[in-house]
């Protein structure tokens, strides 16, 4: 997505250089600073079961990190 202008945050290699923008609340900025690995996750994954034929579904609530920068940024938009 970087190549889009749209760099992960946490990305060591495409994300770019760690800038918090000017305007940044102070409680955003410590998130971002705080956040120290790529913002991916995935919440759910769905693949063919090896032996069975169904599907086989896999769910991961997210990570308390992850929930915080989210809650974080939801904030900033208000």
């Amino acid at each position: 997505l970087a190549h889009l202008g749209f760099p992960l945050v946490g990305d060591p290699v495409y994300g770019g250089r760690r800038r918090i923008p000017a305007g940044t609340t102070p409680a955003l900025a410590a998130a971002l600073r705080g956040f120290e690995r790529q913002a991916l996750h995935a919440a759910r994954l769905r693949l063919p079961h090896p032996t069975g034929g169904g599907e086989l579904t896999l769910e991961s609530p997210l990570p308390p990190d992850f929930a915080q920068l989210l809650a974080a940024l939801a904030a900033e938009r208000r």
